[in-house]
């Protein structure tokens, strides 16, 4: 019987965890000890520890061999260290060098030049609740380095990591400042979970805000190994471990950035001439026919632009032609044997390209880390971040101003008689002038503000009485506001009387002016103890193990308020708004799970890697039946390259290793809480009893379901890791399977309507995620000239094995609707074919819109579709899967650096395949709205001569101008409106030089590193061109799903920088 966990016992779990910590104080102050070796005469040693460029290299171990005596080197690569008189050789090891080791007999200065290693396996990577030597991983496992990562600059985390990581697919959904929406997710899995310091931390959002310069590095636990994580971890990990302080003297660093910023790419609209002339197409292409708006001179002075007839770029009225980013960033650290620090400073601050200036973000982030010896046996760390977001734009919002830049007529002008002191009434926009609505001291704003504190405090004590064997414990306390504050206020705009010479007022949102006010506050308590133990077992035998009790509790309170003024506006405080008027509201939530976890990683001579993971844990979410689950995982490796044969017959081979993954975790599985029964009250009173008093009624809309549960994943993978000529060449590869079952679903069950209700979810659906990925790399280390390059790919797909629906009445409905081993992202359309080229083909074609829908709906230059029954009418039964979604299949990237002497070069090229978008609105309708079309609509069918309706029609690639009611069916969902949006985009190109640490003046001004720098984000891409005027990685409906492509657009990015350290 599984255990049941409730309230209480929770909070007694927490109690016991807060007593382990507790006890963990009490032990670092009564376990002082102190050793001293007796008899042995010790001599000072000193040296310089040096690359192959003869720059200094600090952080470098300096160990006495067979003894625990140690140092580190400084900032300039220098040491002491006191070694015994029984001692004769000194250990040198860095991350990313070979490791040396040096005879010192009777000497008193040693120094050292260390070799850079092409690809370092004994580089530790940080995994699941823990670290691991890269060469002993035996899962999916990608890490990321602070230099790699600062190699493209930018103010999101999520742009810096796009296209270098494989299987970690990134996609921009829009450029504008402070906002942080970018998909993420692993292998097409889905959203990942984020673990920052140990601790799973906010979402995706907070993970991008982070302060690139403050990260130390990043782990991608990409197949079975992100099980240890439990919940959520189906879709993979993204661990992220930021600075800390290093033995050493106080060091500072200082960079700054300047960027400016233009759109890549925007799709042209129809000048004046071009909309007029469209616009009378319009009226004459009516079913019942119609005269012309616009006379032919009328069109002519539009396309001369004579004064009154000019032309209208609303966004260029609207919109500057580039703005302007900064980042400064400074920390310091430094050390002793005893006590280490680092502290980061940052600020961010982007302008956003409306003419007004009233939109922009600005970010302060704080980091800090300070790590203390409190005795020989116990470590302290203090983890302190923090985060001051600040984000403005109009009460319109960005989206509806550009909206209105795309769709308000060119014909109109922006202010009445082109008087600056009135801005003109305009259409169709509903009556919304872009300039105006860009202005917040004409229609409002949405300012918002949000602040984040983390904090993290860890005890970690080696047990003196069982060498290897380690407790930690760790606390975590998060916590969150966020504010929104926004005005919506009526305005005035105006028209031009020419007659009678007056300026007409028309009052936008009149007695509509509101005030808002929204504050989000959360909270996160994460508490862990930890237990680890690595025996000594020989030389051959390596064992490490680690179990672990984790407890997670995060509460949240939400509260709104939404005030009409109740004549006009006031003042933009709360309490000038109408209390008779005003809409409240508030939720408040809380959440709690707990873990217990445990690890085995064993190795065999290095040779053979076993690895075996497990997770119970129990969540609020369901049923005490249903509450827990135990999750495993287990993983295997054989490092071939170190067995005899291989190096003695194939020595060029430095690395080949063969590994497996297996493992199951769980996902959140429907809403919480669908075990009890609950109730809804109706309002306003529907029943009569007595009395003529209406009573309200009580209803139960769905019924207890105490069997839902976690939806499982099972994920497998089989991998290779393969290094030539020293690891000079390096290839990883890996296929995986990810199998989801349990996912919620309601039966298709045909229910009574006296039933009043409808079935509750049960975990019915599954779907299968399956491809591949790779990687290779290439490094040339020369003394002068060094280079490398790395390429990645990734491919992944999903299909539904199960999705319930109801039942199948024949087979074109069984092909139409089966969903099972189905690939999920087909999607279904009419099949083109081909174009009317006149009156008499319309009539002889099947149906497209009902019995007369072809005669008075259709024109030549309309699309044609198949009939694929050939039942004589274009309908529903005729669709057919054609193209892909808009979520790609292949994602790719490469990247190349080189340097030779003090310049450096970076290059990064970016892309996706396999995927369309299509556009819709504006972007994808004929003069939708009655507004203006862009230019490319202007290539269409039309009559010779617009007053003559029986005049010839001249081809083009579009069909003619009408409005979507006169249409008939054009529209319909085809090949012809989708477009493949494959592409590959120059994302990042960084030039560099760095003054020699040796240079006089470096040596006078005190500075140890100074580097001066040019980079270019989002420089050029190879597209469709048709796609490529709305940029290929922007998503089509991240406009909140309307598909009509107004979210902020992407910018290319020119940055100036340098880098300070002294």
């Amino acid at each position: 019987m599984k255990k049941i966990i409730t309230q209480k016992q929770y909070a007694g779990k927490i109690k016991w965890l807060k007593t382990i910590l507790s006890l963990l104080l009490v032990i670092s102050f009564t376990s002082l000890s102190a050793q001293n070796d007796k008899g042995i005469v010790n001599r000072k040693v000193v040296g310089t520890v040096l690359d192959e460029s003869n720059l200094p290299v600090p952080g470098v171990s300096v160990i006495v061999k067979n003894t625990v005596k140690a140092a580190i080197t400084d900032m300039d690569g220098k040491y002491e260290i006191y070694v015994p008189s029984n001692a004769t050789v000194l250990q040198y090891s860095s991350v990313g060098f070979l490791k040396q080791e040096k005879d010192v007999s009777s000497k008193s200065v040693v120094n050292v030049t260390l070799t850079l290693e092409t690809q370092n396996l004994s580089e530790v990577v940080v995994v699941g609740y823990g670290k691991q030597k890269k060469e002993s991983l035996t899962g999916a496992v990608s890490n990321i380095t602070a230099a790699a990562i600062q190699t493209t600059t930018a103010t999101s985390i999520a742009q810096k990591l796009q296209g270098k990581v494989a299987g970690l697919n990134i996609r921009q959904n829009t450029g504008q400042p402070g906002t942080f929406d970018n998909n993420i997710n692993i292998r097409g899995f889905g959203t990942p979970i984020y673990v920052i310091d140990g601790v799973r931390r906010g979402d995706g959002s907070d993970f991008q805000r982070l302060n690139g310069n403050d990260i130390e590095s990043i782990s991608v636990l990409k197949d079975a190994s992100a099980a240890i994580y439990g919940l959520g971890a189906a879709n993979g990990v993204i661990l992220v471990t930021t600075k800390k302080g290093k033995k050493g003297k106080p060091t500072f660093e200082y960079s700054t950035v300047t960027g400016f910023m233009t759109p890549t790419d925007m799709p042209k609209m129809s000048n004046a001439g071009q909309f007029a002339t469209m616009f009378n197409d319009a009226i004459i292409n009516k079913p019942a026919g119609g005269a012309p708006f616009y006379t032919p001179e009328d069109i002519q002075k539009y396309v001369d632009e004579v004064p009154g007839y000019e032309s209208t770029d609303w966004y260029a009225e609207s919109m500057k032609k580039s703005s302007v980013q900064t980042q400064h960033n400074l920390s310091a650290s430094g050390g002793s044997d005893d006590i280490s620090y680092f502290i980061g400073l940052g600020y961010v601050n982007e302008e956003g390209l409306l003419k007004s200036n009233d939109m922009g973000y600005s970010r302060y982030n704080l980091r800090s880390s300070l790590t203390a010896k409190l005795t020989k046996n116990v470590e302290a760390q203090l983890l302190i971040g923090g985060r001051y977001d600040f984000k403005d734009q109009p009460g319109d919002g960005f989206t509806n101003i550009f909206k209105g830049t795309r769709s308000t007529q060119p014909i109109d002008r922006p202010y009445a008689n082109n008087n600056p002191d009135y801005l003109s009434i305009v259409a169709p926009n509903a009556g919304q002038n872009p300039v105006a609505q860009s202005d917040r001291s004409l229609t409002g704003y949405v300012d918002e503000e949000t602040r984040n504190l983390t904090s993290t405090l860890s005890l970690d004590y080696h047990l003196p009485f069982l060498k290897g064997m380690s407790l930690k414990g760790i606390a975590s306390y998060d916590a969150n506001n966020f504010v929104s504050n926004s005005l919506s206020k009526s305005y005035t705009l105006y028209s031009y009387d020419k007659v009678l010479g007056i300026y007409k007022p028309v009052v936008i949102r009149s007695g509509q002016s509101s005030i808002s006010y929204r504050t989000i506050n959360s909270n996160l308590l994460n508490l862990q103890a930890l237990l680890t133990y690595k025996p000594d077992l020989g030389a051959n035998n390596n064992l490490n193990l680690l179990g672990a009790i984790e407890q997670n509790q995060t509460n949240s309170q939400n509260i709104s308020i939404r005030k009409l003024y109740s004549q006009v506006y006031t003042k933009d405080e709360i309490r000038y708004g109408d209390a008779l008027n005003q809409t409240t509201d508030g939720i408040r939530s809380e959440s709690s799970d707990l873990s217990y976890l445990g690890r085995l990683n064993y190795d065999y001579a290095g040779k053979y890697l076993i690895e075996l993971a497990g997770r119970y844990m129990g969540s609020y979410r369901y049923s005490p039946e249903n509450r827990w689950g135990f999750y495993p995982m287990g993983s295997v490796g054989w490092i071939v390259s170190k067995e005899n044969f291989m190096r003695d017959n194939l020595s060029v081979v430095s690395n080949l290793k063969f590994r497996g993954s297996y493992g199951t975790t769980a996902q959140p599985s429907g809403d919480p809480f669908q075990y009890i029964e609950g109730y809804t009250l109706g309002s306003g009173g529907s029943y009569e009893f007595a009395n003529n008093i209406l009573t309200n009624g009580v209803g139960t809309p769905v019924p207890a379901n105490p069997n839902l549960t976690w939806q499982t994943a099972t994920t497998a993978d089989i991998g290779l890791d393969l290094g030539l000529w020293q690891n000079k060449f390096t290839l990883t590869a890996d296929v995986f399977r990810r199998n989801v079952d349990g996912i919620p679903a309601n039966l298709s069950v045909g229910l009574p309507n006296t039933y009043g209700g409808i079935l509750p979810q049960e975990n019915l659906n599954s779907n299968r995620t399956e491809g591949f990925e790779f990687e290779i790399g290439y490094r040339n280390n020369s003394k002068a000239f060094k280079y490398d390059f790395s390429a990645n790919f990734s491919y992944a797909r999903t299909k539904n094995l199960y999705r319930e629906g109801e039942a199948y009445n024949n087979s074109l409905s069984r092909y139409q609707n089966q969903k099972g081993y189905r690939w999920n992202d087909l999607e279904w359309g009419y099949v083109y074919d081909g174009i009317y080229q006149n009156d008499q083909e319309i009539v002889n074609s099947p149906l497209q819109n009902g019995a007369t829908g072809n005669i008075t709906k259709e024109l030549p230059g309309d699309f044609k579709f198949q009939d694929i029954n050939n039942d004589g009418v274009i309908d529903g039964q005729d669709q057919k899967p054609l193209f892909y979604n808009e979520t790609p299949k292949m994602n790719f990237g490469f990247t190349m650096n080189a340097s030779y002497k003090g310049f450096d070069m970076n290059i990064l090229l970016q892309g996706s395949a396999q995927y369309t978008v299509q556009y819709t609105g504006v972007y994808g309708e004929i003069l939708a709205f009655k507004g203006n079309t862009p230019e490319y609509f202007y290539d269409r069918w039309h009559k010779a001569d617009q007053s003559d309706p029986n005049s010839e029609w001249i081809p083009g690639k579009w069909p003619a101008s009408r409005y979507a009611g006169d249409v008939g069916s054009i529209y319909k969902p085809s090949s012809i409106w989708r477009n493949d949006a494959s592409y590959v985009r120059l994302k990042n190109v960084e030039i560099g030089y760095t003054f020699d640490a040796d240079e006089p003046f470096m040596k006078t001004i005190g500075l140890k590193k100074l580097r001066f720098y040019a980079s270019g984000f989002n420089l050029f891409t190879i597209t469709d061109p048709f796609v490529k005027a709305f940029d290929p990685e922007k998503v089509a409906n991240s406009d909140g799903g309307s598909g009509e492509g107004f979210t902020y657009p992407l910018t290319t990015t020119y940055n100036f920088g340098m880098n300070v350290s002294f």
